[in-house]
């Protein structure tokens, strides 16, 4: 339900993220990337405060506990990732997520400050459409959400911004034992999907204005950097769901596993899928949850069988969509040819039926191999690679004459620039039958129109 602020001033964005006309390149770069959020707030609900992002990047590769490092994930997925999830909550439950007191643990991606509601810095998913939840989901419904990387991450993001004017995305992969969490949450109510009756809440800023909403814990997406997983992708990533049904005391016992993705077989084509009954080698997935799936219109959680929490689009996979992160090394203009080759070049999805395009976006690609050739791989961090697109494209608006130095690889030249035929480029890497539902001003946010 929406919180009634009455006759409360709309609060102005932090002071901290003011920037002076003046300011020069380092000055700003300083102060966005130290930016926890400049969006609206109208109001503060009793009791809460106002999200502190924390960039707290260690200067040396700190160790840390591994808990899911004597576990074979191909074996026994189901404990593999009960115990990533408990490694992920352990430090932070009792906070209740609020990681900006000086932690040396867990810390926050940065250059999201334009795009992080104010009280909890969540940033808009892709929206839920009818009956994508449940079968009484009549209605679309918002996604929201925040991720954090434990102390080996955050490491590894501050290779990239150890100058905040001048990220240094060149080779750069995450070290083992590199681990991230997402929470995410949505404004579906528990008369349209009763699975969430008794989830956990949070007040969030993302109405007209500012004005604050109820929304509801619904998914928790885990990943981690194996070295076992090093033969495919280098990654494990998994997802669970809240289910009000499941045993447990608590919100957090009742995170039910959807499952387990170590790769994404690339030949379960739609023609082994549908006519040789072809199924997912590659994962695990909790067949009572994909049971619960299987009559809505969705189907599938993931293509095919493949991966996908319920947020997720069920045309892709988790760790396909996230081997799109890269770094353009350049500005991507918010409209125009080269937004629209952008997008044709690093789909959110492709036609299922399309059996080159299948194989290439669902790739089994190592951390260094970009989904875009003569671009930087950012090694399956969506986050890292939003960020350095905000990042590129604020420098591009407001100091574009200082761009080459800010970058140390070089900037992708598309089609549309090479021939200044711009139809011509999009008719070579976008077919007609390409789905872009998901087309946004990032390619790497699951917002979406």
């Amino acid at each position: 339900m929406l919180l009634g602020i009455f006759a409360i001033a709309p609060r102005p964005a932090h002071a901290a993220c003011d920037v002076a006309e003046n300011a020069s390149l380092d000055t700003a770069a300083s102060i966005l990337f130290n930016c926890s959020s400049t969006m609206a707030l109208a109001g503060l609900p009793a009791g809460e405060k106002e999200f502190v992002a924390n960039f707290y990047f260690p200067k040396t590769l700190p160790a840390v506990e591994t808990p899911w490092r004597g576990i074979d994930f191909r074996v026994q997925p189901e404990r593999y990732l009960r115990t990533l999830l408990a490694y992920g909550l352990k430090d932070n439950v009792s906070i209740d997520w609020r990681i900006e007191k000086g932690s040396q643990s867990w810390c926050h991606a940065p250059w999201f400050q334009d795009i992080r509601e104010r009280i909890h810095g969540m940033t808009r998913e892709r929206g839920s459409r009818l009956f994508e939840l449940s079968e009484h989901q009549r209605s679309r419904a918002e996604n929201w959400a925040i991720g954090f990387y434990n102390g080996v991450g955050c490491y590894g993001l501050g290779q990239v911004w150890g100058d905040p004017a001048r990220p240094k995305t060149k080779g750069m992969v995450f070290p083992p034992n590199t681990f991230a969490i997402k929470l995410l949450f949505t404004t579906a109510p528990v008369s349209r999907v009763p699975y969430l009756t008794g989830s956990k809440i949070w007040n969030a800023a993302i109405g007209e204005g500012g004005s604050v909403q109820e929304m509801r814990l619904l998914q928790v997406d885990v990943a981690v950097k194996d070295p076992a997983a090093g033969a495919l992708t280098g990654w494990v990533f998994g997802t669970f769901m809240y289910d009000a049904y499941a045993p447990g005391d608590d919100v957090w016992s009742k995170l039910v596993p959807v499952g387990l993705m170590w790769g994404n077989d690339p030949e379960l084509t739609a023609k082994k899928y549908q006519e040789d009954g072809g199924t997912v080698q590659e994962s695990w997935v909790n067949p009572t949850v994909a049971a619960r799936f299987f009559s809505l219109p969705r189907h599938h959680l993931g293509l095919f069988g493949r991966l996908n929490g319920p947020v997720d689009n069920f045309k892709s996979a988790c760790l396909a969509c996230h081997a799109r992160a890269l770094d353009w090394g350049r500005g991507i203009p918010p409209e125009g040819p080269v937004f629209d080759e952008m997008n044709g070049l690093l789909p959110f999805t492709i036609n299922p039926y399309d059996e080159q395009a299948l194989r290439h976006y669902f790739k089994n690609r190592a951390p260094t191999e970009p989904f875009v050739a003569e671009t930087q791989s950012l090694d399956y961090s969506l986050q890292l690679a939003g960020g350095i697109f905000n990042f590129r494209r604020w420098v591009d608006l407001k100091f574009s004459s200082q761009a080459a130095e800010t970058r140390d690889v070089a900037p992708y030249i598309f089609e549309a620039e090479k021939s200044g035929n711009a139809e011509a480029a999009l008719s070579r890497i976008l077919p007609p039958t390409q789905d872009r539902s998901h087309v946004g001003p990032s390619p790497f946010s699951r917002d979406e129109p």
